[in-house]
């Protein structure tokens, strides 16, 4: 595959055969609303008619409630990438993977549980699996592509990345797969070019049937998420958290957290970010599932494994770097959390075994 400068979306896609078949059908049956979201059902004809309209089997393949892996993924594939359908019915379904929508030109009106997003350009939404979801784009203006990531794989290649970012690593999958709302991540990316290019350079691949292709799709998927978390992390838009305050910046404050846990208190962060502490601790504890306190106490312990395993440096130093004035107290934090000293730790990982 030939990587460019800049991939060129400057196409207004002509209408395909299923979609010229759904934009008639969408006209003849007006009354049905098939713009606005309805149980898959209610659209049955629509669909048939479509499938024998255009002569694809397209229509046929979608006409579910849930969508799952086996129907849409080659048995080596971990991705999948799919032009949206335009004019395809506005039907309610969930699918066993996960679903990553990406706008690239014109709009598009997304109903995620009890919620309507309205998506332009540059706009992306990661879909946890399992959740329920419509998708209307009835225009030819509209250019969508759906990336459909097996759910191992995405964890693979989203949460890796935050491996370090044990904060932001919570954040993320509390807010995915442990949601009480509308489990999905909004984030705004405008004409971020860098981005958009790795999902053109996605669908190239894809297209086509290069050497290592599985290997090469994973690697432009995954250099898609490093440049989203990069340049639009810090923006990302959280339902979940909407009730709290609707125009805080959680992940900043998470950010903070993350930078700042050897000198940082909830009192300071508080006059940081000015919220009382209270909210401070609430949002906190809403955003990761754990406390101020319980946070900082798990960084610290990362941090500590981290300079056990890769550093030669004596335990009592870093005990004090971690800001542990009794390397008891450290001893006794360590293995409570580790189920071994720290010299028993590092003693079994250099000697080549496993953590307990």
């Amino acid at each position: 595959m030939r990587m460019v400068q800049s991939y060129d979306w400057s196409m207004s896609e002509p209408l395909n055969e299923p979609e010229k078949a759904f934009k008639a059908l969408s006209v003849q049956y007006a009354d049905l609303e098939p713009d606005k979201p309805n149980n898959t059902e209610a659209f049955q004809e629509i669909f048939h008619r479509a499938a024998d309209m255009s002569g694809d089997n397209f229509p046929k393949m979608v006409y579910e409630d849930m969508l799952k892996e086996g129907d849409f993924f080659s048995f080596d594939h971990d991705i999948e990438l799919y032009r949206h359908v335009r004019y395809l019915p506005c039907n309610w379904h969930s699918h066993s993977f996960l679903e990553v929508l990406c706008v690239i030109e014109g709009t598009c009106t997304n109903y995620i549980a009890e919620q309507r997003q309205e998506l332009h350009e540059g706009d992306i939404v990661i879909v946890a699996p399992n959740t329920k979801h419509a998708v209307s784009a009835f225009s030819d203006d509209a250019i969508l592509y759906n990336i459909l990531i097996r759910t191992s794989t995405f964890e693979t290649a989203f949460f890796d990345i935050l491996n370090d970012d044990h904060v932001l690593s919570r954040f993320f999958k509390r807010m995915l797969y442990q949601a009480k709302s509308a489990p999905y991540l909004l984030f705004h990316a405008g004409k971020d070019q860098q981005l958009f290019n790795f999902v053109g350079y996605a669908f190239e691949e894809y297209s086509g049937n290069s050497l290592y292709k599985r290997k090469m799709l994973n690697s432009i998927v995954n250099a898609f998420f490093i440049t989203l978390l990069r340049n639009h992390g810090a923006e990302v838009v959280v339902p979940e958290l909407a009730a709290l305050d609707r125009n805080q910046n959680v992940v900043a404050l998470l950010l903070y957290l993350q930078e700042n846990y050897l000198t940082t208190s909830l009192a300071d962060m508080a006059v940081q970010f000015s919220y009382s502490e209270r909210h401070l601790q609430r949002l906190i504890t809403e955003a990761t599932g754990m406390s101020f306190s319980a946070n900082i106490f798990r960084l610290k312990m990362n941090r500590a494994e981290y300079l056990l395993t890769s550093t030669d440096q004596p335990i009592a130093d870093i005990a004090e770097s971690l800001g542990y004035l009794d390397v008891r107290n450290f001893r006794e934090s360590f293995k409570r959390t580790f189920g071994a000293t720290p010299s028993e730790y590092r003693a079994n990982r250099s000697s080549g075994g496993q953590a307990p």
